[in-house]
């Protein structure tokens, strides 16, 4: 069974498996940490049944007036769950 929540900063001590494939932008533990900070509602995790995390998605929301719009920095699945659509279910979640 697969969990959709919010991610947490105790995500960033496991999230490694999805981190280290080359299709993945990694960042530093800083930038994670501003988007905790500051949109903690757009920045969730796919976990497993065993806790391991499986993908995660990093949003926003910026700008102003007519031009206020929402914004994908990041959305990554392990290579070992790809195709059992994780990433359409985070960005239907995030939407």
């Amino acid at each position: 069974m697969t969990t959709l929540r919010p991610f947490t900063c105790n995500d960033l001590l496991k999230y490694n498996g999805v981190n280290l494939d080359p299709l993945t932008e990694t960042y530093g533990l800083s930038f994670y940490m501003q988007y905790l900070a500051h949109w903690p509602e757009y920045f969730l995790v796919a976990e497993s049944a065993s806790g391991e995390i499986m993908g995660y998605i990093m949003g926003k929301s910026e700008g102003h007036g007519e031009n206020w719009h929402g914004h994908v920095t990041a959305l990554t699945v392990s290579p070992y769950y790809r195709r059992l659509g994780l990433a359409a279910n985070l960005m239907t979640t995030l939407e």
